[in-house]
C-alpha cells in the first residue's frame, strides 16, 4: 500500500469532470517514472481509496492510499518522489508520495 497527496486538475485544464469516489473504485494508470523500450511511459495500475473524506472534487486534493495491480514495478518509489495520474493520454492529476507501507516494500 502507498500514501499519497493527490491534487485534481480542473476540468477547465484538461482535468476529470468528476469526483475521484473514495472507496477503492477507481483504477486508474499511473506515471511512476518507468519507461518502454521506444522511451514512453510504461504506465501502470493501482486501486485509488481516499482518505478521511468520501470523494476528492476536481480540482482539489486529497490524501489517497493506492494499492498497485503489480506491487513488484512499484518498489523504486520512497516519500518525495512525484507520479502522474492518467485514466487516458492527457495526465489528471499529481501525487506526491507520503509513504510506502508493509507488506508492500516486503514482497
Amino acid at each position: 500500500m502507498i500514501r499519497a497527496d493527490l491534487v485534481l486538475d480542473s476540468p477547465e485544464t484538461g482535468g476529470r469532470r468528476s469526483a475521484v469516489p473514495g472507496a477503492g473504485e477507481l483504477r486508474p494508470m499511473w506515471d511512476i517514472g518507468r519507461r518502454t523500450s521506444a522511451g514512453a511511459p510504461d504506465l501502470a495500475i493501482a486501486r485509488v481509496w481516499v482518505e478521511f473524506a468520501h470523494s476528492i472534487e476536481p480540482g482539489q486534493q486529497g490524501t489517497i492510499r493506492l494499492a498497485p495491480l503489480t506491487p513488484s514495478r512499484w518498489r523504486h518509489l520512497t516519500p518525495g518522489d512525484m507520479i502522474t495520474m492518467h485514466e487516458i493520454a492527457p495526465a489528471i492529476g499529481i501525487a506526491e508520495i507520503i509513504s510506502v507501507l508493509p507488506p508492500f516494500g516486503s514482497e
